[in-house]
Formats: structure tokens, C-alpha cells, sequence
């Protein structure tokens, strides 16, 4: 195995209020363009209606200040 491609990948949660496909399809625009951002999905079904999102860096605070930005709530969920 050669280490020097690997590159560590990291999932982080999150609670929002996005609760439609037109909602999911005006944040894909910002969450796409984010070079850190690996992986992106929300889960609609969900009560929390989750945000999981797969990153570079466990970094919470970019991924929440994008999501607020567009207008959304988000919040971490731990455990």
C-alpha cells in the first residue's frame, strides 16, 4: 500500500430544516463547489432531516456557515 495517496476522509452530521427537493437542489449549488467537501447528501425521511457530509478536514463550522448562509438551520449532531 502505498501511504503517500492516502488521504484521510472524514463524516460529519448534521440537523437542518432542509425539507424538500427544492431546498436540497438550492444548496448543492454551495455544498458542489466546495473543494473540501468530498461527499454530500440529505436525508429527507428523516425527522432531523440530515445532512451527512463527507470532508478533508472534520471541520463543522465551514459546513454550518454555508448551510445558514443559503438561509437554512444547521446544527451538529454528536453521537
Amino acid at each position: 500500500m502505498n501511504e503517500d495517496n492516502f488521504t484521510e476522509e472524514f463524516v460529519l452530521v448534521f440537523r437542518t430544516n432542509i425539507n424538500s427537493k427544492r431546498h436540497v437542489k438550492s444548496i448543492s449549488r454551495l455544498l458542489d463547489g466546495q473543494t473540501g467537501i468530498l461527499k454530500w447528501n440529505i436525508d429527507l425521511s428523516d425527522i432531523d432531516n440530515v445532512l451527512r457530509v463527507e470532508v478533508s478536514k472534520p471541520d463543522c463550522a465551514p459546513v454550518i456557515a454555508l448551510v445558514q448562509q443559503a438561509g437554512y438551520a444547521c446544527e451538529e449532531l454528536t453521537d
